[in-house]
């Protein structure tokens, strides 16, 4: 198969740019060359899909399928969507469940309304009415032969915005450790490796319409944070990590911000009580698997060894904070033991 990837050298990207050699596909990817090195055995061409001068040399070359894996204004979705109608057959944009109008509120499936917004939209736009929109651009350029993926929480190796490491990091600092809610509640994430594998199959087999990948129901908040405290047990130089599981209630009377301070958190409250219902009948239907969560854990700890090692990286004890700082991603130390000290 000849594929074309618009991005492909950050996490979801990489993934499915990896996925494809392996199985021997001939890939290509076009990118700006900013965001990471062109992944081995791709082909990497460089242009700014912003520009219609850097997009035209696409249009000289056909391919079996593309997938976007972009975060571009509907209006340069549109561009390049646009171009390549006649020279590909098959698009895949890469969407999210931020596309619906009312999620995480309410549960939604694939029927739910997603946000109003033009396919020519451009200008600041907020993530779930840029995707909406960005779907919209994608699907009148390839009427009956798009797939818009609608992913939830995706997790793995190369992870950005770093949630799943930045727990990994804060359980390997040990100490006492600010755990939202009950070990029982239930949370759905999805290995990036797992939504690459599928996303290719699905290009490959030109399925189109919309999709929903929500993740796995059968995880809680306590398996992921006993998978990271047994992943990191080996490497701890420490305290031993004491899960302080804590009232919602109490978290959200402290000012803790659900989803970004703690990571993956999200309240039984108004706002957030549709996170986890997410119809993924169709997904499994199309043939998506999720491996085991503590694999994903492993590996993802893994990995984050593996850049410590190279780069000398940071001590546990503010390798959790600095992981999350730039993209403001994890609770302040200091909040935490403050909220800890007054919650008992």
């Amino acid at each position: 198969m000849r594929l074309l990837v618009l991005g492909g050298t950050r996490f979801l990207g990489r993934a499915i740019v990896d996925e494809a050699v392996r199985r021997g596909y001939d890939v290509t990817t076009f990118t700006r060359g900013l965001s990471g090195e062109p992944r081995p055995g791709a082909e990497a061409l460089h242009g700014d899909r912003t520009s219609l001068g850097d997009l035209s040399g696409l249009a000289k070359r056909d391919w079996d399928a593309v997938i976007d894996t972009s975060v571009l204004a509907p209006a340069h979705v549109a561009a390049s969507a646009g171009l390549l109608a006649h020279h590909a057959g098959h698009y895949t944009y890469v969407s999210s469940l931020r596309a619906y109008r009312d999620w995480p509120r309410s549960g939604v499936d694939e029927d739910s309304p997603t946000h109003e917004c033009p396919p020519d939209a451009a200008g600041d736009l907020t993530y779930g009415v840029l995707k909406a929109g960005s779907e919209r651009a994608a699907a009148r350029a390839f009427p009956g032969r798009c797939l818009l993926v609608r992913a939830g929480v995706i997790v793995g190796p190369h992870e950005t915005p770093p949630r799943l490491p930045w727990w990994l990091e804060r359980v390997a600092a040990g100490g006492q450790i600010l755990a939202p809610g009950r070990p029982d509640d239930g949370i759905r994430l999805i290995d990036v490796r797992d939504l690459a594998a599928w996303i290719i199959d699905n290009a490959r087999r030109q399925i189109p319409g919309a999709v929903d990948i929500p993740g796995s129901d059968r995880s809680t908040f306590g398996d992921l944070l006993a998978a990271c405290v047994d992943v990191t047990s080996a490497h701890r130089g420490g305290p031993v990590p004491e899960l302080v599981w804590t009232a919602h209630e109490i978290l959200l009377d402290a000012g803790v911000q659900p989803w970004w301070e703690l990571p993956i958190w999200a309240p039984p409250v108004a706002d957030w009580a549709g996170t986890w219902q997410v119809s993924g009948e169709r997904a499994r239907m199309t043939g998506m698997h999720y491996r085991r969560l503590t694999d994903t854990v492993r590996d993802t700890w893994a990995w984050l060894r593996q850049g410590t090692a190279a780069t000398g990286g940071p001590a546990a004890e503010v390798a959790a904070a600095q992981l999350g700082a730039k993209v403001g991603v994890g609770l302040d130390p200091a909040r935490e033991r403050k909220i800890l000290a007054t919650s008992r």
